[in-house]
């Protein structure tokens, strides 16, 4: 009786909770592998983790509601307990579907302020999350020291992605705002094909430019209308640039890409997903547990990348590999 017992302990307790993670894009995605990790990095050993790849950086937008749907076809078959919704398209698409489900979900990476479509999709499911802004004005001060008179102009560079198109309205409003204490002049672009963008990077010094960053480059699509992949656009802009680069997000940063940049880590938004994950599976509503900006960025450079165009980082910027 006692071996049954504890056997009946041991099978309840170590599958205390499904959770499901339903990730905007795909899994080999720079991004999406940082917070998993991070969120993989928080949860305890009786939370079964469960995943779907909506892959929107690489089908058409007129797919998006298919992927949708086979999204909500597994959650049907898993049940879970909790649902992580990564990145804008999974809220965008999925928060209609589970918004009255008795469940808790809970979203990261989100670039947009969610406050009409929880408003509007209001249901049994209890909703928290993390929000992710990038550090626009913070990038821009760091850039403005190393940048010599006369060069004080940077082109923002974002791909036509949804998350690209957020974000830039997101930085508009910032520099419309804050333009005439940042010092600095800036173009925030988004850019549909390959040839529109490799022009942009070619045109910069000629244009004034002084530093092209760069922001999100994962829905680029060549003359065929085809995806090009983000390392063939980051490793031709990095080879052809005329300009100092710099990045918004990790990834974007490194030998063979930019220099540097005070960037988002995918990791920290996943860590504090999976803490919120966590403290729900617990007992914690998530009704209880504030939506919240994600933790501040971090300043890192690539040594080799930033003496290729003879600049000197701030003191407090960290070296990176």
């Amino acid at each position: 009786m006692k071996v049954l017992l504890f056997l009946c302990i041991w099978s309840v307790n170590s599958f205390a909770a499904t959770v499901l993670l339903i990730e905007s894009y795909h899994s080999e995605y720079a991004w999406d592998k940082s917070y998993v990790r991070g969120i993989e990095s928080q949860l305890t050993d009786d939370i079964e983790l469960a995943k779907f790849q909506m892959d929107t950086k690489r089908i058409p937008k007129s797919e998006y509601q298919q992927s949708a749907n086979r999204a909500y076809q597994t959650y049907q078959d898993i049940a879970p307990q909790v649902v992580i919704l990564g990145d804008d398209n999974a809220l965008s698409y999925m928060l209609p579907k589970l918004y009255d489900e008795p469940i808790s979900i809970v979203f990261l990476g989100i670039n947009s302020n969610p406050r009409k479509l929880l408003a509007k999709y209001q249901g049994q499911a209890k909703v928290t999350g993390i929000l992710e802004q990038p550090l626009f004005v913070k990038t821009m001060g760091e850039i403005e020291t190393m940048l010599p008179e006369g060069r004080k102009k940077i082109r923002v560079m974002f791909d036509s992605g949804v998350t690209s198109t957020i974000a830039q309205r997101y930085m508009e409003g910032q520099y419309q705002a804050l333009s005439q204490s940042i010092g600095m002049e800036a173009e925030i672009l988004t850019i549909e094909t390959q040839a529109q963008w490799q022009d942009k990077v070619l045109s910069a010094k000629q244009d004034g430019i002084g530093a092209i960053v760069i922001g999100l480059y994962h829905t680029i699509v060549d003359r065929n209308g085809d995806n090009v992949t983000a390392d063939t656009i980051v490793s031709w802009t990095n080879k052809h640039s005329l300009v100092p680069l710099f990045g918004f997000w990790d990834f974007s940063v490194g030998k063979g890409k930019a220099a540097g940049g005070v960037v988002l880590f995918g990791e920290s938004q996943g860590e504090s997903a999976g803490k919120a994950v966590t403290a729900i599976v617990a007992g914690k509503s998530a009704s209880e547990i504030p939506i919240r900006v994600g933790q501040k960025g971090q300043a890192i450079y690539h040594p080799q990348e930033m003496a290729r165009w003879g600049l000197t980082p701030p003191d407090s910027w960290q070296a990176i590999e």
